[in-house]
């Protein structure tokens, strides 16, 4: 782990980017917070040893784990636990900082202004979250209107493994590695706030930049992220051929690995 210093550019190459929701995209802290207070509030659990694990982790398995009297048959427990955060918290959601300037720019050439992925519907990413289809597609139905929702999008529910374990990821890599031709598995970059998701990305080989929204800089680090920022708005596109080469910036991160 290297601490970087003020003035540090690195580049780096790559076919795929993946990208996390909460936390990473969208800062959704206040509003998850909130609803399993309230939760924790009812059943009698100490909400700071949930916090402890519960970001980056399937609802289910956080439901299971803490409240094993809380009935999630057919995971309906943690719909309900996801729809109360989207309908009810709405007003604290905002975007983390460069996550809409850096979706829409994969979606362009920089050197040639009439190719659009997103409008070819051949986008070069994706997103894998470990919450609901419910919660995650309403984020791209209001805050993220303008980006709009990518076509591969992997939820909890499309996984029987959460986070750390690779699945989602690698699902996420495939679908994209066949809607352009790549060679599986191709070159990718995680972005990721979780340690979960860190290692999640590390595990398949990919590229893993943490973002330092809901935990410390130095702790993203000691997990094995390649860069830890703190926000998206020091990663930029630099070059985003229509052969499949992303080559993205990373400006004065504060750690490398």
């Amino acid at each position: 782990m290297t601490v970087s210093t003020p003035t540090s550019h690195h580049t780096i190459d790559t076919d795929v980017c993946l990208f996390d929701l909460d936390g990473t995209i969208v800062d959704t802290t206040i509003a998850a917070e909130s609803t399993w207070r309230k939760l924790c509030k009812q059943y009698n659990v100490d909400p700071e040893e949930l916090f402890k694990v519960s970001h980056g982790s399937k609802s289910a398995e956080m439901l299971e784990r803490f409240f094993p009297e809380y009935d999630n048959t057919d995971n309906k427990g943690a719909m309900l636990l996801e729809k109360d955060m989207a309908d009810n918290y709405l007003d604290t959601v905002k975007l983390v900082p460069g996550a809409k300037e850096l979706l829409l720019a994969l979606d362009k050439n920089p050197n040639d202004t009439t190719v659009n992925y997103k409008d070819q519907e051949k986008r070069k990413w994706a997103i894998v979250t470990s919450g609901s289809p419910y919660l995650a597609f309403s984020w791209f139905a209001n805050i993220l209107k303008e980006v709009g929702k990518p076509a591969v999008f992997v939820t909890g529910n499309d996984v029987s493994e959460g986070k750390p374990h690779p699945m989602g990821y690698m699902k996420a890599r495939e679908a994209l590695s066949k809607t352009w031709n790549y060679d599986i598995p191709c070159r990718s970059v995680v972005f990721e706030d979780a340690p979960v998701g860190i290692k999640a990305g590390n595990s398949m080989g990919a590229i893993t930049i943490g973002i330092a929204s809901s935990y410390p800089p130095e702790k993203l680090a000691e997990v094995g992220a390649n860069f830890v920022v703190k926000d998206l708005s020091q990663v930029s596109v630099v070059e985003n051929s229509a052969d499949g080469c992303i080559k993205l910036e990373i400006r004065n991160p504060l750690f490398t690995n």
